[in-house]
């Protein structure tokens, strides 16, 4: 079942996150023969270093502090914890947390894709009862799992939304085994369309369940549907809103079931044109330390420019100050800024201060926003109209 415009195809120049070099950069081929080319000529050129932690024998220069959490957080890598550019230190759940947790219904599976001859893990978090409820299909980030999301999830179940987390095979956690030429591989346009697919397959499955009156699946509304996903599963969600990319291999994207977007940390990679074709409401969150983590844009500046192309009418923009790449993925990672740190960037404000802050701002916004778009919500569409809670140099934009 098709779920977005038919010209929501994927251009190669613009499919990673974070990719945002000048074209010539990267020396990435045309859409004529790019899926048609070895992934170590093709998908291995720079881009890696936009996606991933150095290893800590790379840097000689390092300190020897620098190169302990680098250390550690390549072993990390290896473990059960994820995020958009790998796996960070979990942190223990809060006795608020494992109550929501405990209040919601969570439920976890595996879809078998015949024609792909290809799993897609799924987790499945409803609100607590047995009403219909809203749903926000959340897509992972690079190197990610089902746990991408769940902070945000877990909000989203408090005021009445599910959230459906799917795992993508090959741009997963399990990258992370094969070492950096496996990660290189990952960023790559294969991997964008093979996302897309899942996102098709997920929504035929669980409307096929509800409809069937499955279980858990008979309480999902398909009119109230909705899409998010942090870093490279932002990049799917623009693609699935009807961002047009031109990769040949993209399923038939003709039609859409959902209603409304998120993209937390999102990028505009090397042509807005694309995104100007999203009509439907699409909310950006990203903040001013959100840059490449290995690349040279150190703020997030430059993720700006998805808000700005997209056509007004239906989109917003949360801009958190002090926000780094990995406070927006929702996994649960320590401190704002853990990343920054990891590279020897200072942070001038304390960081686990700023976590809380960013996190309460994301899952008010973001919670708003799904009650608001997908079930018209008008006291959530008046608070959005001025946020409560705003630092001084946060940002919350509507246009």
């Amino acid at each position: 079942m098709p779920i977005a415009p038919s010209h929501a195809r994927c251009q190669v120049q613009s499919l990673n996150e974070p990719l945002n070099e000048p074209l010539n950069e990267l020396d990435i081929q045309p859409p004529d023969d790019t899926l048609t080319r070895s992934r170590d000529e093709t998908f291995t050129q720079p881009l890696a270093r936009l996606l991933t932690w150095p290893s800590p024998h790379s840097l000689p220069d390092a300190d020897p502090t620098r190169r302990a959490l680098l250390r550690r957080a390549s072993a990390l890598t290896l473990g059960a914890t994820s995020a958009a550019l790998g796996a960070w230190p979990a942190r223990a759940a809060s006795e608020g947390e494992a109550k929501a947790e405990a209040e919601a219904a969570v439920t976890e599976g595996r879809w078998h894709d015949r024609s792909r001859l290809r799993d897609i893990p799924w987790r499945l978090r409803l609100p607590e009862g047995d009403g219909a409820v809203a749903l926000v299909v959340f897509s992972h980030g690079l190197g990610g799992s089902l746990d991408g999301g769940t902070e945000w999830a877990q909000a989203w179940a408090e005021a009445g939304v599910a959230t459906l987390h799917l795992q993508h095979a090959g741009s997963d956690r399990a990258i992370w085994r094969g070492g950096l030429p496996a990660v290189k591989a990952a960023a790559s346009a294969e991997q964008l369309v093979e996302r897309a697919h899942d996102v098709q397959f997920a929504v035929e499955q669980l409307l096929k369940l509800r409809q069937d009156r499955n279980g858990p699946w008979s309480r999902v509304r398909p009119e109230a549907l909705g899409m998010a996903g942090h870093s490279f599963g932002a990049q799917t969600t623009l693609a699935v809103a009807g961002r047009d990319y031109q990769v040949r291999g993209a399923p038939d994207l003709s039609e859409s079931h959902f209603k409304a977007f998120a993209a937390f940390s999102p990028s505009v990679g090397h042509g807005a044109g694309g995104i100007k074709g999203i009509t439907r409401p699409m909310l950006c969150l990203t903040g001013s330390l959100d840059g490449n983590p290995l690349g040279p844009e150190r703020d997030g500046r430059y993720r700006r420019a998805v808000y700005d192309a997209l056509p007004a009418g239906a989109k917003a923009q949360l801009w958190l100050e002090g926000a780094d790449h990995m406070s927006l993925g929702g996994a649960g990672e320590r401190g704002a800024g853990f990343g920054q740190r990891l590279l020897g960037r200072p942070r001038e404000r304390a960081p686990e201060r700023l976590a809380a802050h960013h996190a309460a701002l994301v899952k008010s916004i973001s919670t708003d926003w799904w009650r608001w778009r997908l079930l018209d919500d008008e006291a959530a569409m008046t608070r959005l109209k001025a946020p409560k809670g705003l630092d001084a140099d946060d940002e919350w934009l509507q246009g």
